[in-house]
């Protein structure tokens, strides 16, 4: 499904508790965080604004882990450990999908 040239993308978790849908192009520029929990867990993601993103369900299944400044809001589903997206220190208006 196409919306204004973007492509609906979904994703979630391992056990499926957490399920979402982002708007972003067709061909999207993975980014490499060099913060010291996506470096141990070798995460690369896109981001996308607050508005083109859509958590589906799952909201009360999701724990939030903060270090440092605070900036970052990395969010994990409780039940498997997944974590799926997170609120990025350096674009706290978008959403970074893992």
């Amino acid at each position: 499904m196409e919306n204004n040239g973007l492509v609906k993308h979904s994703g979630g978790c391992h056990c499926g508790a957490v399920r979402f849908t982002v708007l972003a192009s067709s061909k999207i520029t993975i980014y490499v965080c060099n913060c010291s929990i996506c470096t141990k867990k070798q995460i690369k993601g896109f981001i996308v604004s607050d508005e083109n993103f859509e958590l589906l369900q799952g909201k009360d299944n999701l724990i939030q882990y903060t270090f440092n400044t605070g900036g970052a809001k990395h969010l994990f589903c409780k039940t498997c450990g997944v974590q799926s997206f997170y609120k990025p220190r350096s674009n706290p208006e978008g959403i970074s999908r893992s």
